[in-house]
């Protein structure tokens, strides 16, 4: 196992974002973490990377509470809902300053320009890209770090249909290389088949854990029901 997620409440205030909710993750391997907007998948991610701090229980990274590992040796790249950019530097200038943080990367700048379609973009600062092209950069950004787990949030957020066959195949290169990969989505139908297990949220509570099978199999579904059925029927079953 290399993240455990475990029993993790978090609050904002008075109200309850995350309430008692586990899962894990091994390297090799893309899990979806499901859910409607405000389900509490943005807010899971914030403490994995210790933006925000659990109420209660515990987050490991290799047997290791991630309280006690340093951010120098925290194995984590992430891609947010919202990019940040630096404004005054072109996008060549981003991936020169990342690659001098990272120079042992073995992910060259040109395979992600040549890769991502940059080629065209490279003089222009971030005000100056489309959504899509943003969405691009910050994605190829994160490859460029020394990371052992890929979070992604909403990443398919501005990408054209072409963008986000790439981006998927990236993915699937992430877990060829025996990285973890978390992928938080409200797009139901853009990551059915493409994870290896799913994590299902709805008002901050896990709904259902597993692989599309075990899913399946646990709450006594149709075999061929697609991801978004499934999610719409135990959401119908909670309520």
């Amino acid at each position: 196992m290399f993240l455990k997620f475990d029993n993790i409440s978090f609050s904002y205030g008075e109200d309850l974002a995350i309430n008692d909710v586990s899962f894990e993750m091994n390297k090799g391997e893309i899990v979806g973490l499901i859910g409607a907007n405000g389900s509490g998948k943005t807010t899971a991610i914030l403490n994995i990377i210790k933006y925000l701090q659990p109420r209660s229980g515990k987050i490991y990274v290799k047997g290791i509470d991630i309280l006690k590992l340093k951010n120098e040796n925290f194995p984590v790249s992430y891609i947010p809902d919202d990019p940040i950019f630096y404004d005054e530097l072109t996008m060549l200038e981003h991936f020169h300053f990342l690659k001098a943080l990272y120079p042992d990367n073995e992910l060259t700048i040109e395979y992600l320009i040549d890769k991502l379609e940059l080629h065209p973009h490279l003089q222009k600062v971030p005000s100056a890209l489309s959504k899509g092209t943003k969405q691009k950069l910050l994605i190829a950004l994160s490859l460029l770090r020394d990371y052992e787990i890929l979070i992604a949030d909403e990443p398919f957020n501005g990408l054209d249909p072409k963008q986000i066959s790439i981006f998927k195949d990236t993915l699937l290169n992430c877990k060829k290389l025996g990285k973890a990969v978390l992928l938080s989505t409200h797009l139901l139908d853009m990551v059915d088949g493409l994870c290896d297990k799913y994590i299902l949220l709805k008002d901050g509570k896990r709904i259902a854990y597993g692989t599309k099978k075990e899913i399946i199999k646990m709450h006594n579904l149709n075999t061929d029901i697609t991801l978004e059925q499934i999610y719409l029927t135990l959401i119908e079953r909670v309520e």
